[in-house]
């Protein structure tokens, strides 16, 4: 993050947790930002900044309670940014994951061509008003006087804090294992369900452990984020081979050599699926850091 934890009381209470949560949040978006305006339009760019987003929205869906200023409707100009350039990851990073495995398979077809409306400009999709109006706005909640009573900000003692912050990460680590132990025989629609808890899990995480620091103790945070990187990693890359299926089932209609590639892809979700339901088993031997 790009404000250190040593800027901000080891246990705040809710409206000094925000502030730092939110400040780091929105530092990281618009360095990322500054680089793709400066014309970086890179895949790596695009991708830091997909993380940003969600880091943001982590924060502002999971720490609602502990600011009656935030907006819902912030979210659907973020949301609406975060998928537009979720589709340029796709067309231009998401190909390598599973080229060699298409290579490999001697598939007649290992790469698609993305539509060319999707080659626009990256910049484009962070340049709509609502959305910068959204992040105008939110800077204004993290930057408001911490001097003033506001009802921007619950009143909640730093012990409050933590109580809600625990209760929050709790709810995310109970979905996550609940639907992990028979994650190979949910729906796709639900699997990526499970991945999306399982990212504001660790970023809400990140967040507790770096801005309230002395609310937990110990060497169980860090153990509890290492535990969370091989399911991530297992459910990112199940993700993106079924986007990718996806992608050559769509492409068949114009070209017949993707067909086998679609086909290779789906029948490889079995066994990815598997392997994510293992992580996230594994994931589920690890005690959460707020117990």
């Amino acid at each position: 993050m790009s404000t250190p934890a040593k800027q901000h009381p080891d246990r705040p209470d809710a409206a000094g947790f925000v502030r730092a949560a939110l400040t780091a949040a929105l530092a990281q978006v618009q360095s990322h930002l500054a680089v793709l305006e400066g014309g970086g339009s890179d895949a790596e760019t695009i991708h830091q900044l997909r993380v940003a987003l969600r880091r943001l929205r982590t924060v502002l869906r999971e720490c609602a309670g502990l600011a009656p200023g935030m907006r819902a409707e912030w979210d659907e100009p973020l949301a609406q940014a975060f998928a537009q350039l979720g589709t340029l990851r796709d067309a231009d990073t998401l190909a390598d994951v599973v080229r060699p495995l298409l290579q490999a398979a001697h598939a007649p077809l290992c790469d698609w061509q993305a539509p060319q409306a999707v080659q626009a400009d990256a910049a484009a999709a962070v340049r709509e008003p609502p959305f910068l109006q959204a992040l105008a706005e939110i800077q204004a909640l993290a930057q408001a006087p911490q001097a003033e009573p506001s009802a921007r900000f619950a009143r909640l003692s730093a012990a409050g804090t933590r109580k809600y912050l625990a209760r929050r990460l709790a709810r995310l680590h109970r979905q996550v294992l609940r639907d992990g132990r028979h994650f190979d025989r949910l729906p796709l629609a639900q699997q990526h369900r499970v991945r999306k808890r399982l990212k504001r899990l660790r970023y809400l995480a990140d967040f507790a452990r770096e801005f309230a620091p002395g609310m937990w103790p110990g060497k169980k945070g860090r153990r509890f984020a290492e535990a969370l990187v091989p399911a991530q990693d297992a459910l990112g890359l199940h993700n993106d081979m079924a986007v990718a299926a996806e992608h050559f089932h769509a492409e068949a209609a114009r070209d017949p050599r993707a067909w086998f590639a679609a086909g290779y892809l789906q029948a490889r979700l079995a066994t990815s699926a598997r392997s994510s339901r293992r992580a996230l088993r594994a994931l589920a031997r690890v005690p959460g850091f707020w117990l």
